[in-house]
């Protein structure tokens, strides 16, 4: 009880603010140590293209010539995952906000009124969540308006006298001010380490794309056919695992690599429909796409990704570039 007791300056506030400085301190350093991880394997990979360069293997420009592609087709599943990132963070700080806000009127006055429920994020819509966390706002800064007026009306009534509210929000404050400071450190650096292993992951994915591409390796599939026909790639896919594997395949949407349009799901089928591999076998793939006219138009760039998953490995994602080509003429009969 004497800890709960102690006056917002003495020495229990004073360890507790202690414990979350040290607490952020651990946090910082973890993020660097992380961080300084990443940047050498990057610097390792960005190593290995400029060998690659002064071997010959590559030409000078292989980075810039491969960036625009790279852009085209990953950067939407990027952008994604930062708007996921975002949303998080701004949906964990809505629930804070609304916890303690309930907790301090609550602290002042017994019968405060209940602030309202944070809108559930809404992955299909994220502009109508950040609508309605604008409508949220201002329903939670009426219910703060509504506390205060109750505490001013019970103050002029007699009922409190200012030194009584003065020390309900001091002994609140000093209670549950560090574990809310704690909370926003544990957010931030969240936020920080998802926003440097997303740059950290697409630098690394469009270098090993790179490095790929000296190899011999498949960085993108090229798709091209007659507009109203159809367009087929294959490529070799090897099991380097110690088991056998069950391979899956499937291709997300397809959009205009210049943004014009919405993006739309292809006719595709992949052959086989189930691939299982022993380890260190190689199978083949067969990706065939359906050029129909209501979706493509000739001589126009398409871009999306095949995903290429198999039983404890990474998601393999593997740009397409899609044309199709003027329609074949033939005689009439």
């Amino acid at each position: 009880m004497a800890a709960h007791a102690a006056e917002p300056g003495g020495p229990s506030r004073g360890g507790t603010s202690g414990a979350v400085v040290t607490e952020w301190l651990t946090a910082y350093t973890d993020y660097l140590r992380r961080a300084a991880e990443q940047s050498a394997t990057t610097l390792e990979l960005y190593q290995q293209v400029t060998d690659s360069i002064v071997k010959g293997e590559l030409a000078p420009t292989a980075t810039q010539d491969m960036l625009g592609a790279f852009v085209q087709t990953r950067g939407t599943a990027y952008s994604d995952e930062l708007a996921q990132l975002n949303v998080r963070f701004f949906s964990e700080m809505v629930r804070l906000g609304t916890s303690y806000a309930h907790e301090l009127g609550h602290a002042l006055v017994e019968d405060a009124p209940v602030p309202p429920a944070p809108p559930p994020f809404d992955a299909s819509d994220p502009a109508g969540w950040f609508q309605q966390v604008g409508d949220y706002s201002r329903e939670l800064t009426a219910t703060v308006a509504a506390t205060y007026q109750a505490l001013v009306e019970r103050a002029a009534a007699g009922e409190l006298t200012p030194s009584q509210i003065q020390e309900a929000a001091a002994a609140y404050l000093g209670r549950r001010l560090p574990e809310y400071l704690s909370e926003l450190g544990r957010l931030y650096f969240e936020l920080l380490n998802g926003l440097t292993e997303l740059r950290v992951k697409s630098e690394q994915e469009f270098l090993s794309g790179v490095i790929g591409r000296a190899d011999g390796q498949v960085f993108e599939l090229a798709l091209t056919g007659p507009l109203g026909g159809s367009a087929t790639a294959s490529l070799s896919i090897t099991n380097a695992r110690d088991e056998r594997a069950r391979i899956r395949c499937d291709v997300g949407d397809v959009r205009r690599a210049d943004g014009v349009g919405p993006a739309f799901a292809p006719d595709v089928t992949i052959e086989p429909e189930g691939l299982e591999l022993a380890p260190e076998e190689e199978g083949q793939l067969v990706v065939t796409l359906r050029l129909d006219q209501e979706s493509y138009e000739p001589s126009v760039l398409y871009v999306g990704t095949l995903r290429i998953a198999g039983h404890g490995e990474p998601r393999l994602e593997i740009p397409l570039r899609i044309t199709a080509s003027e329609p074949v003429a033939t005689p009439e009969a």
